[in-house]
């Protein structure tokens, strides 16, 4: 039935949608690691020079640098395990290290990569984080080597930057844990920041949720902002991003990245400028699904998609090419269908399906893939339709017949021609849509993270409404905005979320050090 593998280039960016996990970044969440501390308690008053807000990669790697630099370090974990989505994490963008020199990567033009990406990102992104960024990120690979980090493979679709962690975010986030703890870095776990504390203009400290749930107040000159974004945050997805929250799928870990920094920030005058609602879309998902499945690996191949219109609208196989810019296009629509027939289905559980994806490789049997349609089904979430004429499904789906069969004669044409005269889509991937029974899945737009947020300096520093720096208060990671354009850049930097987040809170700390005077 099919005619064929992926070319190496549109095979390599399918594999890099498992690096997109690498975009869930900092925040809240999960680790082995456990509250070591005492004294956590309501009306506890404590003092220290730093406070980090989150334990994902940008806050310990903050925590960890700020105490190399010597400063005093209290990192709080709202949750009580460490590490937040960096824990489902794959690994970090890197340019010119010599790790990837080792493997043979050659060595980037800086001035290049920064054109290139501000021509994706439509010269919305601030230059001056990228270039700090994309310059000091060899620096960070080495000093993550240092710290215990391995890598085992450099690769990526554009520049070749993703550099995979051994042991994945889980081991990243122990190995880092680790070592803040060694360094003598506090760490509290199940203790949320809540309110900046504020004198003379300047950051005075934080209060916080103690354990047994009054208020924890930390005395501190410097406070840096690390929890993540806001993902799950439904009512800042509708007012920053403009989007549905209905209409997305998150698929990160629930309540992770909920906008506590950001809001933190912003009660205290931080700017809201750089809030403009980037997503980072990974593409089709159905409702009721998670991102991974044989469902999810079924609903993302680049079959025939048609709108509430019945007509297609991108080349389906952009899902896998650049599942970002894929997003954007998706998010255009009222509603989004791809189109089978039992026959595909039956082909999928036996033989596999053409595209390879994370997880699986083309032509990995689904032998699960029925059952999994069978569990959606019984959800209710009117999103699977099947019909034995395509009139019929037409009909389910409420687009008009004449266009649904218009889009489907036109479709079969191109694949027996062997050329898409619309979209350009690889001929391999023009599968004709054979005899019935017919299914259309209406699919969603699953999201792994937010990347906008408080605007920043080059070196962190927080900005307010007037455009001048919040002394002592910082942020980095998904908390900050200005290090990506509309659209996530996995196509041309894959790793850039985890890079910044890695690269920002290491700018913090180093300027909270100068800031302390140590």
């Amino acid at each position: 039935m099919f005619k064929g593998l992926a070319g190496r280039k549109r095979l390599a960016l399918a594999t890099m949608m498992i690096l997109l996990v690498a975009i869930l970044l900092p925040g809240c969440g999960s680790s082995d690691e456990s509250d070591k501390s005492t004294g956590n308690a309501s009306g506890k008053t404590m003092s220290t020079d730093v406070v980090v807000v989150g334990s994902g990669a940008t806050g310990m790697a903050a925590a960890v640098q700020a105490r190399q630099l010597g400063c005093k370090v209290i990192l709080l974990e709202k949750n009580s395990i460490l590490g937040g989505t960096t824990n489902m994490a794959e690994g970090i963008a890197g340019l010119n290290d010599d790790y990837a020199k080792s493997q043979g990567i050659p060595t980037y033009d800086l001035t290049e990569v920064l054109n290139k990406a501000q021509q994706y990102n439509h010269w919305k992104a601030d230059s001056g984080l990228l270039a700090r960024f994309y310059n000091d990120s060899a620096d960070t690979i080495s000093w993550l080597q240092k710290l215990g980090i391995k890598f085992n493979v450099v690769q990526g679709m554009g520049y070749k930057t993703h550099h995979t962690y051994e042991g994945m975010g889980k081991q990243f986030t122990k190995t880092l844990a680790d070592n803040a703890e060694k360094l003598g870095v506090k760490i509290m776990t199940d203790t949320p920041g809540q309110e900046l504390i504020m004198k003379d203009g300047k950051i005075a400290g934080i209060k916080a949720k103690a354990k047994d749930g009054g208020t924890l107040t930390i005395n501190a000159p410097v406070v840096i902002i690390a929890t993540g974004g806001y993902s799950s945050n439904a009512e800042m997805i509708k007012k920053y991003a403009k989007v549905d929250p209905n209409q997305i799928i998150y698929t990160g870990l629930p309540g992770s990245t909920n906008g506590d920094g950001i809001k933190m920030a912003l009660a205290v005058g931080a700017s809201d400028k750089k809030l403009t609602g980037v997503i980072q879309y990974f593409g089709a998902l159905m409702d009721g699904d998670k991102y991974g499945t044989e469902l999810y690996y079924a609903m993302v191949q680049p079959l025939l998609r048609v709108n509430q219109d019945g007509k297609r609208f991108i080349s389906e196989q952009m899902n896998s090419l650049d599942p970002c810019m894929y997003g954007n296009a998706h998010m255009q629509q009222k509603a989004v269908y791809q189109i089978m027939t039992k026959a595909d289905l039956d082909s999928f559980v036996t033989k596999g399906a053409p595209a390879g994806q994370p997880y699986y490789k083309p032509f990995t049997p689904l032998p699960d893939l029925l059952n999994q349609i069978d569990k959606i089904a019984k959800m209710n979430k009117g999103n699977i339709f099947v019909a034995d004429t395509i009139d019929g499904l037409a009909d389910k789906i409420k687009v008009d017949k004449a266009t649904l069969k218009a889009t489907i004669n036109k479709y079969n044409g191109y694949s027996k021609a062997g050329k898409d005269l619309e979209f350009g889509k690889d001929a391999q991937y023009l599968l004709p849509i054979g005899d019935g029974p017919y299914y259309a899945f209406k699919i969603k737009c699953g999201y792994f993270c937010t990347n906008d947020g408080l605007e920043v300096t080059p070196q962190a520093q927080v900005l307010d409404k007037n455009g001048k720096v919040i002394p002592g208060l910082y942020a980095g990671g998904n908390d900050t905005g200005g290090w990506t354009g509309d659209t996530y850049d996995i196509a041309l930097i894959p790793g850039t979320t985890q890079g910044w987040a890695v690269n920002s809170g290491r700018f913090a700390a180093k300027d909270a050090a100068r800031y302390l005077n140590k």
